[in-house]
């Protein structure tokens, strides 16, 4: 590390004085770049496997495209004279100094600034395909700083999925509501924060009216617009870069390879849970925790549908599954909720080793163990506190019109008002309950969804919970319209897995 931070900072001296030697000649077109094409020495070949791909989501300082109507005639990022001048092209230089063969895409996702609700699967997907490295870099076109807050955390989550390595810098243009909201994304998800903070001086690192650019066939122009010299200058793309580079020192380790293995699956103990997890290059960093239905009476996690079939389908996602045989309750309901903490808590602890993002564990439970899923996302704090959860047909209350038997044997024969009470899981909302699935049929009739599942979708909402809801009439005779899972004989199944799999694509 330390020989990689000294090579650093060699760089950083010629391409200074590179830069001084050539501020004479900042004017002049770029000049053709001799051709190495014979040279034939394979000896001399740079070894390009440690070589990172990195992508840099960003605004106009990132890259514009060809803009006549604005007076602009290039197409990099805006106000650096040439292509090999802005921000991108100067940190792939540097880059490529200690990984040769990386390489530095930018991507200007300004319409994102300016529309915070845009879908970013959509949006990104088909970009960020393969990359080592994200790069954040933007904030500046955004008008509705309030959104901004929530809309940049659910970026970097976003991100995080996509890539090993993800980074965020401040705002080129000085804006302390903006700088703030970046700062609490960077240390929520635990990412790098790169400051830019003074890097912004007019006159040094802005261009000014009358500087010349060159357009994409090589021809000088001069800047006419106040809205190119508000960008940064060849200077100012250098700065930004260095700032990047120096957390890519601090971050990124130069030996680091990335973890690889097949799909697996293995038993642990204590509680006993069975772990299926996806294939290292399909791993999204994503885990959701899985308790089985059976009124507190019985734990199956073997019978498939509310159990360990579902590994193939989050698997094929992305996504680990482990399942819990939690403890029978008997009556003292602290057994299954220590057990499925304790479970969460596992996850968290093998994050690294399993490919798991921390802040991306969820829980999903069947019937009964909705109702454990649900009282974990409403009363487990730290943790132990999941970021999403997804219930089928749950039971939810613990009281009279509730599920008799779940009851019974959760808290006892003859359970207190106050223990009812506090295990009626729509009466335990609050606002950092997570994120929702929930979804049933209207004609369950061993647990009616008028005081479980859409009691617990209507106080979900009352606290602006997002939370989504899948729900029919009829299951067309199925059973009691109860304990379908993953069933591929339950008349919405179709339905039902894609709707659940949207719903995990979205956030």
């Amino acid at each position: 590390m330390k020989r990689f931070i000294f090579l650093f900072f060699i760089l950083c001296g010629l391409l200074t004085e590179s830069c001084s030697k050539n501020d004479s000649l900042i004017n002049e077109p770029p000049k053709e770049t001799p051709s190495t094409d014979n040279k034939d020495d394979d000896d001399d070949k740079e070894d390009t496997s440690n070589g990172l791909k990195v992508l840099c989501l960003g605004n106009s300082i990132t890259r514009h495209e060809y803009a006549p109507s604005i007076e602009w005639f290039s197409a990099w990022g805006m106000a650096a004279s040439k292509e090999e001048n802005d921000y991108c092209h100067q940190l792939e230089r540097m880059l490529c100094q200690q990984r040769p063969g990386s390489k530095v895409t930018p991507l200007n996702i300004a319409d994102w600034e300016r529309n915070l609700s845009m879908n970013l699967n959509t949006l990104l997907d088909q970009h960020c395909k393969d990359k080592d490295v994200i790069v954040i870099r933007l904030g500046e076109n955004v008008e509705d700083k309030t959104a901004f807050k929530t809309a940049i955390g659910r970026l970097v989550s976003y991100c995080k999925k996509q890539a090993k390595h993800v980074f965020i810098t401040g705002c080129f243009w000085k804006d302390d509501e903006k700088e703030a909201a970046i700062k609490q994304a960077a240390t929520a998800y635990g990412i790098p924060y790169v400051d830019l903070r003074g890097i912004d001086q007019v006159g040094v690192t802005r261009p000014s009216t009358g500087d010349i650019l060159y357009d994409l066939d090589g021809k000088p122009y001069t800047i006419t617009k106040d809205f190119i010299i508000a960008h940064p200058n060849d200077k100012g793309m250098k700065r930004i870069a260095e700032e990047i580079m120096k957390a890519f020192l601090l971050h990124i380790k130069d030996d680091e390879t990335a973890p690889s293995y097949a799909a697996r699956s293995f038993t642990l103990d204590n509680p006993q849970t069975f772990v299926f997890l996806p294939a290292s290059h399909t791993a999204t960093g994503r885990a959701v925790v899985v308790c089985p239905g059976g009124g507190y009476g019985y734990c199956k996690p073997e019978d498939n549908y509310e159990g360990n079939g579902w590994a193939p389908f989050f698997n094929e996602r992305g996504i680990a599954l482990i399942v819990i045989k939690y403890t029978l309750p008997e009556g003292n309901c602290q057994l299954p909720i220590a057990d499925a903490e304790t479970t969460i808590k596992r996850v968290r602890e093998h994050a690294k080793e399993w490919y798991v993002n921390k802040d991306d564990v969820g829980i999903m439970g069947f019937s009964a163990g909705g109702h454990l899923a649900s009282t974990i996302a409403t009363h487990s704090t730290g943790d132990a506190h999941p970021n999403f959860q997804i219930l089928f047909y749950p039971v939810i209350t613990m009281g009279a019109q509730g599920h008799a038997w779940s009851r019974e044997n959760f808290l006892g024969k003859n359970p207190s008002t106050a223990q009812m009470e506090l295990y009626s899981n729509e009466k335990q909302v609050k606002t950092d309950t997570p994120r929702a699935f929930i979804t049933f049929t209207e004609d369950d009739t061993e647990v009616p969804p008028t005081v479980n599942g859409k009691a617990y979708y209507q106080a979900l909402i009352n606290k602006g919970i997002p939370t989504k809801l899948v729900s029919w009439q009829s299951s067309n005779g199925w059973g009691a319209g109860h304990g379908w899972g993953n069933l591929d004989s339950f008349v919405h199944h179709e339905e039902l897995m894609s709707q659940l799999s949207d719903w995990l694509k979205s956030f």
